[in-house]
């Protein structure tokens, strides 16, 4: 085992140092728990998910634009069918049997999409 003869000096405030201390409470020592912490960080590992968290922040944009259009057709088709139905153009039967139960899968499909949207987002930015 190599003999450890380097030492590292920092200065810090009162408070500083107090906190190394409370979270070093679970440590032999707080040069143990400083050497753990930085085993575990990862600055390479840390980039790399900021940066995949980015991508899927544009992602969500764009889908979420997607979403807000196709959401925003859809309420013109189903406008237009409704006055298409009320000057007897289109017949009530078939806005009542077919359109309607087609319109309504969608919307409540549009609705869970955005409700899964809204999930994921939500744990990505915990």
């Amino acid at each position: 085992m190599e003999r450890k003869t380097k030492r590292l000096w920092i200065r810090m405030s009162a408070q500083d140092a107090e906190l190394i201390k409370q979270k070093a409470a679970n440590y032999k020592t707080v040069s143990g728990m400083i050497w753990d912490a930085i085993k575990q960080f990862d600055d390479t590992g840390t980039k790399r998910k900021i940066a995949a968290l980015n991508g899927m922040i544009a992602f969500y944009k764009k889908y979420q634009q997607d979403l807000s259009w196709m959401g925003g057709n859809f309420n013109q088709v189903v406008k237009r069918a409704n006055e298409l139905a009320i000057d007897n153009k289109l017949t009530v039967p078939f806005f009542e049997d077919a359109l309607f139960p087609q319109i309504m899968e969608l919307q409540k499909l549009l609705a869970a999409i955005k409700q899964e949207q809204h999930q994921i987002a939500k744990r990505l930015t915990r």
